[in-house]
């Protein structure tokens, strides 16, 4: 009995998900259109949309970005003076303000941790000032700083840089606090899906970083899970992702940042 209700609520609670009400309805009203013309349009929209909260479409872009930056074992990462830890995993505009609210990318900073801890890093960079256009107010490096001595690394160990705006501007201002504090060896920590355009920057800059990808959005469509075959919100979320990090990526390449 409890398996049966198991599976009902998985399967009725999908019509209450805001896209498959959409496709319900869309389909039921392809069928009241009257017009051939406006009929192909309204498909190719509905097409276009399904695909792009498709898990098949969503994974080839984000596999596109992830594949040359696989995971590395905590053995196998060398040891080194600095890790270089990429903002983008605290939320600058949470309604939150007694505590450092956490995003999805919340890897950058939990695996930045595990090599201070395992003794690989001696100190921690953590850049990102605000990336939001209209506002600054709340700065992503000034919020770590008490995340990050209360996850227990030493506040002489925590280097704050909070000036960037962008990837290209982390790369630039990480650079001259490197070369103020003489230090020789990185590692840099950002989201596997990132970590292309990004090291990418650190290399122009002539910083010969040690890339740690975290935070792997790669989904295995080899399980058989049902939700895989449904529009997903959440995959339409993590297709605009790989679309930003595309474009992204080749407009940092047009300006030479890479």
């Amino acid at each position: 009995m409890d398996s049966l209700f198991f599976i009902f609520s998985k399967v009725l609670t999908i019509f209450l998900y805001p896209l498959p009400v959409f496709f319900l309805l869309s389909f039921c009203l392809l069928f009241r259109i009257k017009t051939g013309k406006i009929k192909f349009l309204f498909f190719l929209l509905c097409l276009f949309l399904y695909l792009s909260s498709s898990a098949f479409v969503a994974n080839a872009m984000v596999t596109g970005l992830e594949k040359d930056y696989p995971p590395v074992p905590l053995e196998k990462v060398p040891k080194a003076d600095v890790a270089i830890v990429l903002g983008g995993m605290i939320q600058t505009i949470s309604a939150v303000k007694v505590r450092p609210e956490l995003t999805d990318s919340a890897d950058r900073i939990t695996d930045t941790i595990r090599l201070y801890r395992a003794g690989k890093v001696k100190k921690i960079i953590f850049t990102g000032g605000s990336g939001l256009l209209l506002s600054d107010e709340y700065r992503e490096a000034d919020l770590a700083k008490s995340l990050l001595i209360d996850l227990g690394v030493k506040e002489e160990d925590i280097i704050l840089e909070n000036n960037s705006r962008n990837t290209y501007e982390n790369a630039v201002e990480t650079k001259k606090i490197i070369e103020e504090k003489k230090l020789q060896s990185y590692i840099l920590v950002t989201s596997a899906f990132h970590m292309k355009r990004a090291s990418g920057c650190f290399h122009k800059q002539n910083l010969d970083v040690f890339p740690f990808p975290t935070d792997f959005r790669a989904l295995n469509l080899e399980s058989g899970a049902f939700e895989l075959y449904l529009p997903s919100a959440g995959f339409l979320e993590l297709t605009t992702l790989s679309i930003k990090e595309w474009v992204g990526y080749f407009v940092y390449h047009a300006k030479s940042y890479l």
